[in-house]
């Protein structure tokens, strides 16, 4: 909205040739952005990482990328936005005060001499295998041959296909016994094929958009301000059994964070390993969060301005990650230098989260990172995927702890700041209306200690 403020002035002016774009528009919407892209008549966009996927925007001339994606494969995607008709282009990166966003502009070797990511996905997960299975029983009945392609599990998810009535075995094969086309529930768009759905309450409750029911309680709670086509709505009312959010067109100088309250509790211990002296764990986890309150922030100057306690459901997830618990040692180590144990993990959690899907090619918000001390009766440090039964991302943390923990020391000595800031140790500073992750900081300092990671990071690494 301000920037076409700012456009509106020129004549003639340019202000209605620049739309916003993101995946939560109606597909009706989407469409009709990209066409007037195609054609010319929008000179341009102001996008998610929507624009990343299924759209070739050949007649581009210049990307600007404000704020690195947190994978290599996805700043190419962008930039590769512009120039794909071959004329000459222009790709700029701006970027945040962000660990990821720092660590290229101080690496920049790292984006321009190493190949994208893996691809990292847990074909096991029986979430995604049950989707993968109802699609497969579509197009060919499944049986028992096919388990040498989808693995042991398959046995179980075809009989959970089976009970739910989704498919019927007859002479021992699965067949497809519904009318609709289940790969019409497999969304590349969400983490959750649940999803709340916007309505305008100032035109008869037209649909404006849609949220995945996962990040729904953080978005669209009520009295939240939700942007949409740069305009800022109001939630008048959040319908949880009917999954509606209604929504009224407000102007004003404010933006709303959630404030969450966060559990975890270790379900099955699956494996665990000796690495420099810890015991390192990797099993299945149950991670559940409550809004409990929001905020209001006044914009450009992050002033809070109000407080405002909320009731809503607690939502859980069952997922899959490591856990870490420094041991006695490393504790005494840190209690003699004069450093808190969790000011140095919670630094550390900070750089794991961001650090993490360079290597695992998935997005920070993709992975939870959460101090605990409940499970094990000490500190413990915990990474987990943040989607059902898990996606292998955390699990990419836990057989590559040496190259994070590498990664995340070189970035914290090569950081210029003196006791600890948000492109290092700290969270990641705060933009219109990102939610504000507040796991591992409860009742402490908001940026760790610098010296207190350095220090956790440097023993591990000795060792």
């Amino acid at each position: 909205s301000e920037t076409r403020d700012g456009l509106a002035a020129p004549a003639p002016p340019l202000h209605e040739r620049l739309r916003p774009y993101r995946g939560g528009y109606l597909p009706e919407e989407r469409r009709a952005i990209e066409q007037a892209l195609f054609s010319g008549e929008l000179r341009g966009v102001v996008s998610t990482n929507a624009l990343e996927l299924g759209i070739d925007v050949g007649g581009l001339d210049v990307a600007i990328l404000v704020g690195a994606a947190p994978t290599l494969a996805s700043i190419w995607q962008q930039a590769g936005r512009a120039g794909r008709s071959g004329a000459p282009s222009l790709v700029v990166l701006v970027a945040y005060n962000d660990t990821v966003d720092q660590y290229l502009m101080r690496r920049p070797e790292f984006l321009f001499g190493r190949a994208t990511e893996a691809a990292c996905i847990d074909p096991h997960n029986p979430y995604i295998l049950a989707q993968q299975l109802a699609c497969a029983a579509y197009e060919l009945p499944v049986g028992e041959a096919d388990a040498a392609a989808f693995g042991e599990q398959m046995r179980d998810v075809l009989a959970a296909l089976d009970d739910a009535g989704e498919t019927r075995v007859i002479d021992g094969r699965a067949y497809w016994s519904k009318s609709d086309f289940p790969g019409a529930k497999v969304s590349l768009r969400t983490m959750s094929d649940n999803t709340y759905t916007i309505v305008d309450a100032s035109h008869a409750n037209t649909l404006i958009g849609t949220v995945d029911a996962i990040s729904g309680l953080e978005l669209v709670y009520p009295e939240a301000i939700y942007l949409h086509d740069g305009e800022t709505w109001w939630v008048r009312s959040l319908d949880l059994e009917q999954k509606v959010a209604t929504v009224e067109p407000r102007t004003v100088d404010y933006y709303t964070q959630p404030v969450l309250d966060t559990n975890i509790r270790i379900r099955n211990e699956l494996r665990a390993r000796d690495w420099r002296g810890e015991c390192v764990r990797f099993g299945e986890l149950t991670y559940s969060w409550q809004t409990i309150a929001f905020k209001k922030i006044r914009y450009r100057s992050l002033d809070a301005i109000g407080y405002h306690p909320l009731e809503l459901p607690r939502l859980t997830l069952e997922t899959a990650g490591l856990w870490l618990a420094p041991n006695e040692h490393t504790s005494r180590e840190l209690a003699q230098a004069g450093l808190n144990p969790w000011e140095a993990l919670s630094g550390v959690r900070n750089l794991f989260v961001q650090l993490l899907p360079l290597m695992s090619m998935c997005d920070s918000m993709d992975l939870g990172g959460m101090l605990d001390s409940s499970n094990t009766g000490r500190p413990t440090l915990f990474l987990f995927d943040r989607y059902p039964g898990g996606l292998g991302f955390a699990e990419q943390g836990w057989s590559r702890l040496d190259e994070l923990s590498e990664a995340a020391l070189v970035h914290l000595e090569g950081c210029p700041c003196g006791d600890g800031c948000p492109a290092c140790v700290g969270l990641p500073v705060l933009r219109p209306a990102q939610q504000q992750d507040w796991d591992g900081i409860k009742n402490r300092r908001e940026i760790p200690t610098k010296d207190a990671a350095r220090f956790l990071l440097k023993w591990w690494l000795s060792r």
